[in-house]
């Protein structure tokens, strides 16, 4: 019995890779034991409109009214935002709503905000931590 293999070419990535449709600053990294946990993002739509221009360059804009999701452990939903007109939300939350029961110095949190912008799924990641 003689079997063959080969491999086959093909363009389209598996998982197709792209651009996230904002850009998300997020700000806010350690917090006492005995706080809540603030975490501000602006969120913005990069015009790049004018990126061979070195006088005007890219252009950020505020995206208001974009719904967030902020997730821990990539499935547990904590918390819903939406952007403000300057593409502001701030997240204020405790750190039990987090998981975590008692906080402790060094404990860390990985935050997931996600959201979706002329159809397209993006998140950013975001660690927290007791200081």
């Amino acid at each position: 019995m003689l079997l063959t293999q080969a491999c086959v070419e093909t363009d389209d990535l598996v998982t197709p890779n792209v651009a996230a449709p904002v850009l998300i600053l997020l700000e806010g990294t350690t917090f006492s034991a005995t706080s809540s946990v603030s975490v501000n993002s602006k969120t913005f739509e990069l015009d790049k409109t004018n990126i061979l221009d070195h006088n005007l360059g890219i252009d950020s804009i505020p995206v208001a009214n974009l719904a967030l999701d902020v997730y821990v452990a990539s499935t547990r939903k904590v918390a819903s935002l939406t952007t403000n007109a300057e593409g502001s939300a701030n997240l204020l939350i405790s750190w039990a709503d987090l998981g975590v029961e008692a906080p402790k110095s060094g404990t860390q949190v990985r935050l997931e905000f996600a959201g979706t912008h002329k159809s397209i799924a993006f998140r950013k990641y975001h660690t927290i931590r007791v200081q």
